[in-house]
């Protein structure tokens, strides 16, 4: 998967990505006339968390386009004090304005959904539409920001121990402390396959020395940011629809309705829909039901699309199965074929 380095207003940061287009599983640019998805990932896990998403036919009749977020996954580059949700949304314009992108549609889970919702904010002219799972509420309620930052702490504890991820460790703690709010603890095949593919990238990210950089884009990104105001939401031009998942043990739906009431007092056109027993990573335990929400949501804003591609294959396999992740598992993407 290709980088490209950006000089961007905070440093210099070398961001690795993806495009997967109808015919190509992994394709050097876009196909330009098609209608392009930028997928922005949640915390701790980089853009491989939608590898159900880039496997689903319905999906591939558009460009899809992933990159890794600052201290996530294979970006390299420095987050810095203060990063928070306007940097990463310059992040996404500047990258996607590179690669020649000009107008796209945002996918966003939990964090890369407020990243999404920046963007728009800030880059109203580009974003065509906006859909996120797992959206965050107005402002972090204190409980879980008390749990993210205990996750911070087990890990940071751990780093400094010299530890390793391994059972029994307290970097293994704070990882049953990521599956606790992302899956319920309770992981899919795949999502442990995905963790498996990830914890290198975790352990190369958050060592010893950027302790500072884990703590700003894991517990700083999500409690020092305040409401968005309704003028600045005036600025989003597009459709948003808001998917909140059924068992997310961190936000119920009162949160959700309350992000959606705000961006209606803007004027901005938005839905929810709830997804019954996912929980808040649920584009990954529950993509089939997220999928088709989003296809949906999608043939609503977009016409000409070329037919449903036959066979697709997602660009992280060769990753996955590299960790052990059985082909022939429930959620092996042969079950997406048509």
């Amino acid at each position: 998967m290709p980088d490209i380095l950006l000089n961007t207003p905070t440093g210099p940061v070398e961001f690795n990505y993806v495009i997967s287009t109808p015919t190509q599983t992994s394709a050097p640019c876009i196909d330009p006339a098609l209608p392009t998805v930028l997928f922005l990932h949640p915390v701790y896990l980089g853009k491989i968390i939608y590898h159900l998403q880039f496997a689903d036919p319905n999906l591939r009749r558009f460009n899809l386009v992933a990159l890794d977020f600052r201290c996530h996954a294979q970006t390299t580059g420095k987050a810095g004090k203060g990063y928070g949700r306007e940097v990463a949304a310059r992040d996404v314009a500047l990258f996607m304005s590179t690669l020649q992108i000009p107008q796209y549609h945002l996918f966003g889970m939990s964090m890369g959904g407020c990243i999404a919702l920046q963007t728009g904010i800030l880059f109203p002219s580009s974003v065509l539409s906006i859909f996120v799972v797992s959206s965050l509420p107005l402002t972090e309620p204190p409980d879980v920001g008390e749990g993210r930052q205990e996750i911070y702490d087990y890990w940071a504890e751990g780093a400094r121990c010299g530890e390793t991820v391994e059972a029994g460790s307290m970097m293994s703690e704070a990882i049953q402390g990521c599956l606790q709010l992302s899956v319920n603890s309770q992981p899919t095949p795949i999502f442990n396959a995905i963790l498996r593919a990830s914890t290198p990238f975790m352990a190369s990210q958050w060592g010893v020395n950027s302790l500072d950089d884990f703590h700003s884009v894991s517990v700083d990104f999500f409690t020092q940011r305040e409401a968005y105001t309704v003028d600045a939401i005036r600025n989003i031009k597009c459709p948003v629809r808001l998917v909140h998942c059924g068992a997310d043990i961190a936000y119920d739906l009162s949160t959700t309705n309350q992000v959606a009431d705000h961006l209606r007092t803007a004027g901005v056109p938005v839905d929810v829909i709830q997804i019954p027993g996912a929980p808040h990573f649920g584009a990954t335990t529950h993509p089939k039901e997220v999928n088709a929400v989003f296809h949906e949501f999608l043939l609503s804003v977009c016409s000409d699309l070329p037919p449903i591609p036959q066979h697709v294959k997602s660009p992280f396999t060769e990753q996955l199965v590299e960790v052990g992740w059985d082909t022939d598992s429930d959620d092996e993407e042969d079950h997406f074929f048509i």
